[in-house]
């Protein structure tokens, strides 16, 4: 499955990066995005149900190929409509760097988002075609193998 840097926020100093695993464009397959916050005050959190609506308006958008005022899951804008209802709630136990702990995942539709704190980062992530079975976060100290990613991705757009 694909790894790549898909975006990163700065302010004084790197305020926060998510790192996407998978298939962003091709809206029929699997796309989880992760989301680390390492300066809260400096970064826009949304509410899990907003991300996951935030999600799937970037889906629809991509599904017809259009980029322009897509936005992601933690893009403050555009401003994108809620549902009221109709969002599942499960606790699930992930691992993160080698310690079990309990977290809600919120689930809509084909979509599903967690949050949990590290440290003083925050970092949630959001799910196309929803989570693995085996929840697994660790921390990476080496961004290599994203940069290339991310390379491959850009350059696919540009091959005939």
């Amino acid at each position: 499955m694909p790894r790549i840097l898909w975006s990163e926020g700065w302010g004084p100093g790197l305020t926060d990066m998510v790192l996407a695993y998978g298939y962003p464009h091709a809206t029929s397959r699997p796309l989880i995005e992760v989301a680390t916050c390492f300066a809260e005050r400096h970064c826009f959190i949304p509410s899990l149900e907003e991300a996951i609506a935030r999600a799937e308006h970037r889906d629809i958008f991509f599904a017809r190929s259009e980029w322009v005022n897509a936005g992601g899951p933690f893009d403050p804008v555009p401003e994108v409509s809620v549902p009221v209802a109709g969002f599942g709630h499960v606790e699930r136990t992930v691992d993160v760097d080698g310690e079990e702990r309990v977290t809600t995942v919120v689930s809509y539709r084909d979509y599903a988002a967690l949050r949990f704190r590290q440290g003083s980062s925050v970092v949630t992530a959001v799910a196309r075609s929803g989570f693995p079975e085996a929840l697994s976060f660790g921390m990476i100290d080496d961004l290599g193998p994203y940069f290339v990613g991310y390379t491959r991705f850009v350059l696919s757009w540009m091959q005939p």
